[in-house]
């Protein structure tokens, strides 16, 4: 009888053990996946502003473009810049490799075209708020650097407070018309378009934060729509002709997308 009293015991302790560390397991998959996010304060609603722009007017010397003095906007504490970005080589396959805002290294959340193509959209996004490097600054030098040649290039800088530093989710259309992303309760999006050698067209149900030629090479727009409840977004082109498209849905910081 006591043998038998002392296994049960020892059955459920092992069982509570179990238990305790598959608590603790589930604890540290979560703590490594949001390491990836600075803690940032919570935000009832994500503001941005496209704050500064950059048209090169058509081909300019490469491999990188340095562009002086683009504004990030006000210093705060939650500020990320984003910055939409469309590139054209003149019959050259060619790729992206860095940009730095302020000598920071940017990072890229998405593009149109994976492999090396004569044409890309692309986001990329670099924090800029209490702690970080250019949390003080409000202009700075912007580069970008590619693996050769000489490019076009369009770019929308985007100042971003309250997001998550993580997209909700992310959107790429190589050679389309439109674009489709859900949009987070009280979140936003940002889309990025090329249209190669078309010269005039728009995009709809967005807000187009810059929309011009660069050059002869390519039709540049850059665009962000706000959502007050979770919202499937369609942005399509009007021109004539396929274009490439890069898209981001930012939702608030330390927030889950919202099933309203």
């Amino acid at each position: 009888m006591v043998t038998t009293m002392r296994s049960g015991r020892n059955r459920r302790q092992s069982v509570v053990w179990k238990a305790f560390a598959l608590l603790l397991a589930g604890l540290a998959i979560t703590a490594v996946i949001f390491s990836f996010e600075k803690p940032r304060r919570a935000s009832p609603r994500i503001m941005v502003s496209a704050v500064s722009s950059f048209n090169s007017g058509g081909l300019v010397p490469g491999p990188t473009v340095t562009v002086p003095s683009k504004s990030l906007g006000a210093v705060a504490a939650n500020r990320d810049i984003w910055l939409a970005i469309s590139w054209k080589f003149s019959g050259e396959a060619r790729m992206l490799n860095a940009v730095t805002v302020g000598g920071v290294p940017a990072r890229r959340l998405v593009r149109s075209n994976e492999v090396p193509d004569s044409a890309n959209s692309e986001i990329w996004m670099v924090s800029a708020g209490s702690g970080d490097a250019l949390e003080n600054t409000i202009s700075v030098d912007i580069a970008f650097t590619f693996d050769g040649g000489n490019p076009s290039i369009t770019t929308q800088v985007y100042r971003v407070i309250g997001a998550s530093e993580i997209p909700a989710v992310s959107a790429a259309a190589g050679r389309d018309f439109s674009i489709s992303i859900t949009i987070p309760n009280k979140g936003v999006a940002l889309i990025s378009l090329i249209a190669p050698g078309t010269a005039s067209g728009s995009l709809s149900n967005v807000t187009e934060d810059f929309n011009a030629l660069c050059g002869k090479d390519f039709l540049g727009i850059h665009a962000s729509k706000n959502s007050t409840f979770r919202q499937s977004v369609t942005a399509r082109f009007s021109g004539n002709a396929t274009v490439a498209l890069a898209a981001v849905a930012l939702r608030r910081a330390n927030s889950r997308p919202s099933k309203s």
